[in-house]
């Protein structure tokens, strides 16, 4: 009888362990998620002409080009990432660039200045490997399977503008 009680808790234990031993999912890669605005994992020809405006919602600053820090993932509370925020500090170094932000940055300094992002249409198509104007994740992983569901990246929600909401 007793044994019978103590089976679910062995493996309750044991499912515990494994799960914390599991690697932290990768930060979303906010290129993908703010160019794939339908979220099928691939990006459309529209979505490759209209890339120069989807990136400019990240624009914190409005000076026309993207910075650093401007182009780091959302904390899970929706709050962007900081040079300074302490546990950016506490955090391993951020990820390769993507296949996309590699295309898109052209002096590869981590931003995307008014000209890249002028570009970037053009900078996209060179990734496109099989010419239909399409860019899948066999030519950019970064946009996540189409069996992953959600936004590419693995994150919940879809970037929004930063900023307070407007019509309040």
């Amino acid at each position: 009888m007793k044994t019978k009680r103590l089976t679910p808790t062995i493996l309750i234990a044991i499912a515990t362990c494994a799960y914390s031993q599991m690697p932290p999912p990768p930060p979303p890669d906010v290129i993908a998620m703010t160019l794939d605005r339908d979220h099928d994992h691939q990006l459309t020809a529209h979505e490759i002409r209209s890339a120069e405006r989807s990136l400019l919602k990240l624009d914190v600053d409005d000076d026309g080009a993207l910075s650093a820090e401007e182009l780091r993932p959302e904390h899970a509370d929706g709050r962007r990432r900081k040079k300074d925020d302490q546990n950016a500090r506490n955090q391993p170094p951020p990820p390769q660039p993507s296949g996309l932000m590699k295309a898109i940055d052209a002096d590869g300094d981590g931003a995307l200045s008014k000209d890249e992002l002028k570009g970037a249409p053009d900078a996209l198509l060179k990734i496109d490997a099989d010419d239909d104007k399409k860019i899948d994740n066999t030519e950019a992983p970064s946009l996540g399977a189409p069996n992953q569901g959600g936004p590419p990246g693995g994150g919940g929600h879809p970037p929004h503008p930063p900023g307070p909401p407007r019509g309040r």
